[in-house]
């Protein structure tokens, strides 16, 4: 009798295992799908990762690229400085010289009103006392005087000329002080107009810093995304150092995300087990999430029980 009922229940066994084996092959079948599937969505991750640190990198340049025309306005800058204060050196000494022009003009005209004064003198003394024989004396004084005068004459016209060499020295020097002058006027002119195009490339810059620095943020936020994701899969594959890590560098970019702590903190509770590290990642949970989230209600009521079980003061 026993013998006969014992063969009953192993038939039972076996027709309850054959009739398990095709939805243990359908859910490998399943799982290996499911498997394929998480598969090429973390390779489509990894490309997001590859792309988001080219992005990076391009980035660095840019700020590279900024600082170099930040020290090219700073050199023109300097350079403007210094074809100023050399322009207005030359000149100041330009005026000088045209000053000892002057000054040489005004002797030269003073000379010559001198000459006719002392011609026209001497004409009108040979008038006077030509046919006055009681002037020879005079007269012959009068001559020394004129061939003194002569003489000084002379001197002047000598004095006048070394004046004229002078003045045509100085005009020569003028004239290549001019051409320095407007050489230096172009050549401010040419650098004021690349400064002028620098200062443009640099008020558009802050725009394009603007830009870099909105497109850093959906950078920074994307990569976030990236490891929170790679958390859940981990999770899902039940490798939690890993889960935990890309949780952690998840909050280290994005500290606001509110279910990055969850499911920090739900690791922490369930699988590795430590409860303070739990507890301190539920409540940043529940100080980022609102309060008609799904998980608030167990969240407040695993803090609760813990902490009344430690004998500790429950969260408000």
């Amino acid at each position: 009798m026993k013998k006969h009922a014992f063969t009953i229940i192993l038939m039972a066994i076996s027709c309850l295992f054959l009739s398990a084996m095709p939805t243990q092959a359908f859910a490998q079948q399943k799982s290996q799908e499911e498997y394929d599937k998480l598969k090429k969505e973390y390779d489509a991750l990894l490309a997001d990762r590859d792309n988001l640190f080219i992005q990076g990198k391009n980035l660095l340049e840019y700020k590279a690229k900024y600082m170099q025309v930040e020290e090219t306005i700073k050199q023109l800058n300097e350079e403007r400085e210094k074809v100023g204060k050399e322009l207005q050196a030359r000149l100041e000494q330009n005026s000088l010289l045209q000053q000892k022009i002057e000054e040489l003009e005004g002797n030269q005209k003073q000379l010559q009103q001198d000459k006719e004064s002392i011609k026209n003198s001497l004409e009108k003394i040979e008038i006077e006392y030509k046919i006055v024989p009681e002037t020879r004396k005079e007269i012959s004084r009068l001559q020394q005087e004129n061939a003194d005068l002569l003489r000084k004459n002379k001197q002047a016209d000598k004095q006048f000329k070394a004046a004229e060499d002078h003045k045509l020295d100085a005009d020569a020097q003028v004239e290549l002080y001019r051409r320095q002058v407007n050489d230096a006027k172009k050549g401010y002119e040419q650098a004021m107009e690349k400064n002028r195009m620098l200062e443009k490339k640099n008020a558009e810059m802050p725009k394009r810093l603007a830009e870099i620095a909105r497109e850093n943020k959906i950078l920074i936020k994307e990569t976030a995304m990236m490891h929170y994701n790679l958390g859940v899969f981990y999770i899902q594959n039940k490798e939690y150092p890993r889960a935990t890590a890309e949780f952690e560098k998840a909050i280290e970019l994005n500290p606001s995300d509110a279910y990055a702590h969850y499911n920090l903190g739900y690791i922490y509770a369930e699988y590795v087990v430590d409860r303070n590290k739990a507890i301190e990642n539920f409540r940043q949970f529940l100080r980022l999430s609102k309060n008609e989230d799904k998980d608030v209600e167990w969240v407040k009521n695993y803090i609760l029980t813990w902490q009344t079980w430690e004998g500790k003061n429950p969260a408000k």
